[in-house]
C-alpha cells in the first residue's frame, strides 16, 4: 500500500477516535455539579448547563467528525482508482497479455550515460512476448559480429503502441520496391523519452523493403521488415541485414551497385569510410589498411551504387550483392571506423581532437563527441 495513502488513514483514525473520546467524556465523565472552594466554606454549584449551548457543541463535534471520516473515505477510493499518469513502465510486465492502452513503453533498467540508444518501435505487433523476443534475437544476432561484439553500453528502449495505432504503411508509388513510411505522429512517442541521440529502428510485421537512412552522428531511422517471426531457421541470414542497415546508420555505404538505404542522395555520395570516388584517394584513406591485411583489405570497383567507386572489401556485410563469397563481418576498414565512433561518441572515456587527427578532419561532425 502508498506510503501516503497509510498516512492518510492514520490521520482519520486518530481525529476520529479524538472527537469520540471528546464525545464520550463530555457526556458520561463530566459530573452533574462542581464544588467551588471559598475562603471559609465549601458549597455546591447549581448552575446548571445551557441546553441550546450543550447542543450545539455536540452537533458541531459530530459534523467535524462526519467530514474528516468524508475526506478520508474520497481520497481512498480516488487514490485506489487514479489511473497511474507514469509513460515508462516497468521492464517486465505481464508481456503475455495484449498490450494495454497505458503500456506503450518499457525503458531500460540501467542508462548508460553516454550509452548507443537504440529505439524499438514495434509496428503491427499484437503483444509484448513477440515484440520483446525479435529484439532479444536481433542483439544477440550482432552480438557475434564487430564491433557491437565487444561493446556493452547499449540503452534499448522499447515503444508498442499496439494493433489499434497504425502509424506505418507499406508504400509503393514512385518506388523501386514497396517501403515503409511512418506518419510524422510517431515523432510524438519518440519525444516523450527526451533522448538527445538515438537510432530508431522499426520492426514490422508487415512485408516491404528493409532500408535504412545513411547517417553518421545525427539521428537515424532503419525500417525493418520481419513478416515471419525469427526462428533458427532465418534468425542467422536476418541478423546479417540487420547489422548491415545498423552500419547504414552509422554512415557505412553499400559496397554494391544494389542500393538498400535511402537518404537524399546520401548513400551515392563516396565520402567515406568504406566508398572512395578513385583509387587515388582510397589509398590515402585506408592505404595502412591494406599494408596491415593485405589478404583483406585492396581497391576493389563498385560502390554506393557506382561502378566507378572503390570500396575496400571484396565481401562484407555491406556486400550483399555476391552471396557466393560473402563474409560475416564488416572489414577492417569499417569496423575500425564504428569502433571508434562506440569509443569517441558512446563511451565514458574521454577522448580529445589530438588523439586522433586524422578522423576528426575527415569527419569533423564527430567533434560534438568532444564536448
Amino acid at each position: 500500500m502508498d506510503i501516503k495513502l497509510i498516512l492518510v488513514i492514520i490521520c482519520v483514525v486518530i481525529l476520529n477516535s479524538s472527537l469520540l473520546a471528546a464525545l464520550f467524556w463530555y457526556f458520561f465523565g463530566r459530573k452533574g455539579s462542581v464544588l467551588k472552594i471559598t475562603d471559609d466554606k465549601t458549597f455546591a454549584d447549581t448552575k446548571k448547563p445551557n441546553p441550546t449551548t450543550e447542543k450545539g457543541r455536540f452537533k458541531l463535534l459530530i459534523f467535524l467528525s462526519a467530514i474528516i471520516l468524508a475526506l478520508g473515505i474520497v481520497y481512498f477510493f480516488s487514490f485506489r482508482h487514479n489511473a497511474k499518469n507514469d509513460f515508462l513502465v516497468p521492464a517486465n510486465p505481464a508481456s503475455s497479455q495484449e498490450v494495454k492502452k497505458t503500456d506503450f513503453y518499457h525503458n531500460p533498467q540501467a542508462v548508460h550515460p553516454r550509452g548507443l540508444n537504440l529505439v524499438f518501435f514495434a509496428d503491427d505487433y499484437n503483444s509484448w512476448d513477440e515484440f520483446d523476443n525479435d529484439i532479444t534475437d536481433l542483439m544477440i544476432g550482432i552480438g557475434q559480429i564487430e564491433p557491437w561484439k565487444t561493446y556493452a553500453n547499449y540503452n534499448i528502449y522499447k515503444i508498442n503502441p499496439g494493433m489499434e495505432t497504425q502509424l506505418c504503411q507499406v508504400k509503393t508509388e514512385n518506388e523501386r520496391k514497396p517501403v515503409l513510411r511512418c506518419d510524422a505522429k510517431i515523432n510524438d512517442y519518440l519525444g516523450k523519452l527526451q533522448l538527445e541521440n538515438f537510432r530508431l529502428i522499426v520492426l514490422s510485421r508487415q512485408d516491404f523493403q528493409s532500408w535504412a537512412n545513411v547517417t553518421r552522428l545525427e539521428n537515424s531511422g532503419i525500417f525493418f521488415s520481419l513478416k515471419d517471426k525469427l526462428d533458427e531457421s532465418n534468425s542467422l541470414a536476418i541478423s546479417y541485414l540487420f547489422a548491415h542497415l545498423l552500419g547504414h546508420s552509422f554512415g557505412l555505404k553499400d559496397e554494391e551497385k544494389f542500393v538498400i538505404a535511402k537518404a537524399d542522395g546520401a548513400p551515392h555520395t563516396p565520402d567515406g569510410p568504406n566508398c572512395a570516388p578513385d583509387e587515388e584517394t582510397a589509398k590515402e584513406w585506408w592505404g595502412d589498411l591494406a599494408k596491415k591485411y593485405p589478404n583483406r583489405v585492396g581497391y576493389f570497383k563498385t560502390c554506393a551504387g557506382s561502378d566507378n567507386f572503390i570500396r575496400p572489401t571484396e565481401s562484407s556485410l555491406m556486400n550483399f550483392g555476391n552471396l557466393e563469397k560473402f563474409i560475416p563481418d564488416y572489414g577492417p576498414v569499417s569496423t575500425e571506423y564504428l569502433q571508434k565512433i562506440l569509443n569517441y561518441c558512446f563511451s565514458e572515456k574521454k577522448i580529445t581532437q589530438n588523439q586522433d587527427t586524422d578522423f576528426f578532419e575527415r569527419y569533423p561532425e564527430f567533434k560534438k563527441c568532444l564536448d
